[in-house]
């Protein structure tokens, strides 16, 4: 890329009519810059100047200065030429011998290969030259030897060393080179090489002022001369030989156009013609590079501009600027000049040497998306992996499409991954499963992820530049042809955030600055053709040098990049994005809901919708919500919907229900026995044909899901797979009452089926849900047919399984895994007779659970035993009001000491004798109970002392344990399971 950087102390004194000239004369001085850059010879400022330049073009001098543009580059130029050992290197310049106001004088400065080294913009020069043109060696060169005196001089090149031949040239100091390789030439003003003294050159391309010979050219030269030549006697000029890999310009005002080419080659072979056609700096900087501007992290290209707060550019918004990189030729390129030319990094490093003669085409292989669940499947909000294999190095560029048409790499809807390869093969790619708005994907199939490299890749940014009348430069490939085209390029005068969150200008709109681009950006795909205007900015005549940041033209105190590359990519891949269910799911149920309301104002409207915890343990809610969309699909009702999220702190124990009304808080919406109760103020929502409601976790991830009717309001369903719906009978949940509700039977009971589902108490479910249970009507309020908060199918007699077994003797567990059976002879140490055998095999124990023997053999006095009573809900009801009373055997001494120490208590007494263990949902005790009635769960009867009327006679001594308990637990839900255990020593 080229840098074009103002010098912001220059007068500006533009004659608004020569710009006049210069528009009415545009498109002949297009022609004629085609034309004479192509006829170009030599190798200096003949060849950016000849006599044939278009009739408004200016000149611009070449700076040896120590200051620096950007903080980063130093304005000077180090010109670079190869030379065959033998050849001879022949020199000159307006400004040899020229002394300067601090007494030092111009000169030319030759250093052999390899010589010069360091990064990029900021070398390091030795303090001794190879070659001194004003102090040849003694007798080798006649006095007066490197100096253009005249226009005429500088047109016509050197003469020929040995005097003879092209007589109307100048007396060129020369150099024979004493190997082959890359020569450093370095051009000292009349001011010397450690000067920053603002002169003003003239700008005229003729020379006919004498100051373009004089002092006053300062630190630059007006007219300068590279020519290498075989012999002493040709006047064969050996042309493309001489490069820079930054040019240091100075035009000295603004209003003087330059119309020149230049040929950058890229460091993978690619070939670049770049047309100056009229644009308007003052003193600047030309150069190329890979990666344009940085962004915030110091390594990610930019692909933006850059603002600053003054010309200088010394404090940059966030971002920063790059060094130079590529090979910039004053003539079509010789190709055995290019195994020599040296290769750098991004950061100005060396890299290597050697450009490829041929470009290296940019091939992208095997592009995949790996997902997070399975193949190119990933879950909502999960992201994944994409890879894809190349043969080049340097920026890969992914692009997610949202509609898997549309690749645009800045659509907000989209997501651009954009990064640096650093190596040729197999790249990975980490996708975070954002669009360009920081927004998750939404749940959908089909996307299409499609990946371009970027062979070739060449910016060219113009720093401080006010004004663009004419756009451009025109940049050609020349050496391949390139998909997009070859005078194809981009840029994006937008503003945009930085990948450290910061905000340049505002995001999606053009940059501020008087008459900016129009259009702001380019085609993102397809670029733009720079032959065009269409990147053209600022104001006519001498306007837009305001030096601060967005005061003064477009250009003005910014860094705006321009950029080409030739594209490899392949034919795009699709992904999918699943939803994510959640691990609350079958915890928390949507459980009722009333969508045929009885009112339509938001005080009437009594829709609600009722949750439930079929758990055994406690949910927070906090973070969750409910809507009728599908949220993380961005398929909702909009407007005509809701969603509700469930406040921090919000919990939901065992059993318990909350209700989320849709109308006003009033005395009509109540669910007295709701643990939990909400109300959103809104008119009717819930649609009477047709709606879906979803609960999802404060993850956005899915917990439920029903729906009913069909029609619009029906959003997209949850994927099959996920097993969160069946959609049968779907159809016949609606055409209920008025204020009929609709409810999921048995109450808690989720089958994610909609055969479980029906008009409360009209029993259409009955036939197709199995475990059926009717629902019923306790809504004492007006004509409505719900029971709201409380449980749908009333109270219906619960069943408990009990199941006993010995597990340890003396210090011996018995970890046995019997099975109780009633088909075998009843000595066998495994009968049990019905039902209880029935009871020891019900599917719903968990696997493994019930463990010690039923007969234990024979025991002697003495031998401690372990009685394990385990118990099993089977519902269909939730089993309240449990109380567990076991006798101690009569040939046995209850051990009242048998857990103490162990934790946790039940709320006992500290220090209390611990003879009882109990168990809740779990394979080990959850808690140790105390013998004596002091405020825990357990209790101890002696032998004949009074024990609950249901305990029978207490002859041996009673173990006591009430299994429920508000609020802890204050019920046990259909399969909820546990145990009882006590000790007691053999008589």
């Amino acid at each position: 890329m080229s840098l074009l950087l103002k010098h912001l102390l220059a007068a500006n004194n533009t004659d608004k009519n020569r710009y006049k000239k210069l528009l009415s004369s545009l498109t002949l001085s297009l022609c004629a810059l085609s034309c004479w850059t192509q006829l170009a010879q030599a190798e200096g400022s003949r060849t950016l100047y000849p006599s044939s330049a278009p009739a408004s073009s200016s000149r611009a001098n070449i700076d040896w200065r120590n200051d620096f543009y950007g903080n980063l580059i130093l304005r000077r130029t180090l010109l670079k030429v190869y030379a065959n050992q033998g050849e001879y290197i022949l020199l000159g310049s307006s400004a040899v011998g020229v002394v300067g106001a601090a007494g030092q004088k111009g000169d030319i400065r030759v250093y052999n290969p390899g010589r010069v080294t360091g990064k990029i913009g900021s070398e390091t020069i030795p303090g001794t030259e190879d070659f001194l043109c004003t102090s040849p060696p003694v007798g080798s060169q006649p006095v007066g030897s490197g100096v253009i005196s005249t226009r005429s001089q500088e047109l016509n090149g050197p003469r020929a060393i040995s005097g003879g031949g092209n007589p109307n040239g100048y007396i060129p100091c020369y150099y024979q080179a004493p190997s082959t390789g890359v020569y450093d030439i370095v051009f000292h003003g009349p001011d010397g090489g450690n000067a920053a003294n603002n002169i003003l050159p003239t700008g005229e391309i003729n020379l006919t002022d004498l100051r373009n010979f004089k002092a006053d050219q300062g630190t630059s030269v007006a007219a300068w001369d590279v020519t290498v030549r075989s012999s002493d006697t040709s006047i064969t000029d050996l042309n493309g030989r001489l490069f820079s890999y930054y040019i240091a310009f100075f035009t000295g005002n603004n209003g003087r156009y330059l119309n020149f080419p230049v040929y950058p080659v890229t460091i993978d072979g690619f070939r670049y013609k770049v047309e100056l056609r009229g644009t308007d700096p003052n003193g600047f900087a030309l150069y190329g590079n890979q990666t344009g501007f940085f962004d915030s992290d110091g390594k990610t290209p930019l692909y933006h501009d850059i603002l600053g707060t003054n010309s200088q550019l010394t404090s940059l918004q966030n971002v920063s600027l790059a060094r130079p990189q590529y090979a910039t030729f004053f003539n079509s390129i010789d190709a055995s000049v290019l195994p020599y030319i040296e290769r750098h990094k991004a950061d100005g490093t060396l890299d290597g040497t050697g450009i490829p003669l041929s470009p290296i085409i940019p091939v992208v292989s095997n592009l995949q998306f790996n997902g997070t669940v399975v193949g190119n499947n990933s879950s909502f909000g999960t992201g994944g992996t994409l890879s894809f294999g190349s043969n080049v190095t340097g920026t890969y560029e992914l692009i997610i499409s949202r509609d898997g048409n549309n690749f645009d790499p800045t659509n907000s809807q989209n997501r651009l991954l954009r990064g640096i390869m650093t190596g040729t093969g197999q790249q990975t790619v980490s996708w975070d499963g954002k669009d360009n708005s920081g927004n998750f994907f939404p749940v959908g199939s089909n996307y299409k992820v499609q990946v371009r490299t970027f062979g070739g890749e060449y910016h060219f940014p113009l720093l401080d530049a006010e004004n663009n009348f004419t756009g451009g430069p025109t940049i050609t490939m020349l050496n391949a042809t390139n998909p997009i085209g070859n005078t194809r390029a981009f840029y994006d005068d937008r503003g945009y955030k930085t990948i450290n969150g910061a905000t340049v200008g505002t995001v999606g709109q053009v940059l501020c600055g008087i008459a900016p681009p129009n259009p702001a950006f380019s085609d993102p795909i397809n670029g733009f053709d720079t032959a065009s205007n269409d990147r053209k900015f600022g104001q006519l005549g001498n306007n837009g040098n305001a030096g601060t940041s967005c005061n003064g033209s477009f250009g003005d105190s910014k860094a705006l990049d321009l950029w080409t590359y030739y594209p490899g990519q392949t034919q795009p891949t699709p992904l999918n994005i699943v939803d994510v269910v959640s691990g609350n799911a079958g915890k928390v149920i949507i459980n009722e809901v009333l969508y045929n309301e009885t009112g339509t104002t938001t005080n009437t409207n009594d829709e609600f919708i009722e949750l439930y915890n079929a758990s055994l343990s406690p949910v927070d809610l906090s973070g969750f919500k409910l809507a009728d969309g599908h949220l993380t699909a961005n398929d909702n009702d909009s407007t005509n919907g809701f969603t509700y999220i469930f406040p921090n702190g919000t919990t939901l124990q065992p059993g318990q229900y909350a209700v989320i009304w849709i109308g006003n808080n009033n005395a009509t919406h109540q669910a007295t026995a709701a643990a939990f109760q909400a109300w959103l103020g809104q008119t009717p929502k819930l649609n009477n044909s047709g709606d879906d409601i979803w609960l999802y976790d404060n993850q956005d991830k899915i917990i439920d899901y029903i729906a009913y009717g069909s029609g619009g309001e029906v959003n997209t369903p949850p994927a099959s797979v996920l097993n969160l719906w069946d959609n049968t009978y779907q159809s016949s949940l609606i055409g209920g009452s008025n204020g009929q509700s609709i409810s999921l039977t048995p109450n808690g009971k989720d089958t994610n089926a909609s055969a479980c589902w029906e008009a409360t108490t009209s029993e259409n479910a009955k036939t197709r849900c199995p475990n059926y249970l009717s629902t019923i009507d306790t809504d004492s309020t007006g004509s409505r047919i719900t029971s709201v908060g409380k449980n749908n199918n009333g109270q219906i007699n619960a069943k408990l399984l009990l199941v006993k077994r010995i597990t340890r003797i003396n210090n011996q567990d018995l970890t046995d895994i019997v099975d109780g059976r009633s088909n075998i002879a009843i000595t066998d140490a495994n009968y049990v007779p019905e039902p209880y055998a029935s009871d020891d095999n019900d599917s719903k124990w968990p696997a493994s659970y019930l463990r010690g023997l039923i007969n234990a053999g024979t025991v002697k006095p003495g031998d401690d035993l372990e009685y394990t009573i385990y118990f099993l809900s089977k519902g269909p009801s939730d089993a309240t009001n449990v109380k567990f009373c076991d006798l101690v055997p009569t040939s046995t001494t209850f051990i009242p000491t048998a857990f103490n120490g162990n934790t946790p208590g039940d709320g006992g007494l500290p220090g209390a004798n611990q003879g009882i263990a109990l168990a809740v949902s779990s394979s080990t005790p959850t808690v140790y109970l105390s013998n004596i009635e002091d405020g825990d769960r357990g209790r101890f009867y002696a032998a004949n002392d009074p024990a609950p009327s249901y305990c029978g006679a207490n002859t041996n001594g009673s173990v006591v344990v009430n299994i429920t308990r508000s609020p802890d637990l204050p019920n046990l839900v259909k399969d909820f399971y546990g145990f009882v255990r006590f000790r007691a020593k053999v008589k």
